[in-house]
């Protein structure tokens, strides 16, 4: 986690009924990325299938997405809030959905329910593409899964 950015002023969520307080802030950002690094069996995979990508992650009523994630062959190399980089993958959905997620957590067929509901909006990047690679699919499921798990 070589260049782990972290910019404490970062952009903060629209606010809702339950507002997301620091879900894609720098801070949040940050420990996503050393969750992420820390999943060894994870990284290995995305390091073995060349995973390389720069993800945004934001609400669908922001023009431009509030946290962002830069792979490089598996391993997160940057986070922090969106700097106006060129996107390989830009994630959307309602507060309240990010809520409820990373409440109950990640698993494929919540995750295929929310995408094929538009309630996750890929706005950016091909999910069928990784679907056709199942080690992919296991990989970026743990990717999911870690979001529950940064506490701040």
């Amino acid at each position: 986690m070589n260049r782990i950015h972290n910019d404490p002023a970062g952009p903060s969520p629209s606010t809702s009924s339950e507002p997301l307080i620091e879900v894609f802030s720098s801070a949040w950002m940050c420990e996503y990325a050393r969750l992420w690094n820390a999943e060894q069996a994870m990284v290995r995979e995305l390091t073995r299938q060349r995973f390389n990508a720069t993800v945004g992650y934001g609400f669908p009523d922001h023009p431009d997405p509030q946290g962002l994630l830069v792979v490089v062959r598996g391993s997160a190399e940057w986070a922090g809030p969106y700097d106006g980089r060129e996107l390989d993958w830009d994630l959307r959905a309602a507060a309240e959905d990010w809520t409820r997620w990373l409440r109950q957590g990640f698993e494929l067929s919540r995750l295929l329910l929310a995408v094929s509901t538009h309630r996750l909006q890929i706005r950016k990047g091909d999910h069928r593409r990784i679907l056709r690679k199942p080690p992919l699919v296991g990989a970026l499921l743990r990717a999911f899964a870690l979001m529950p798990e940064v506490r701040l």
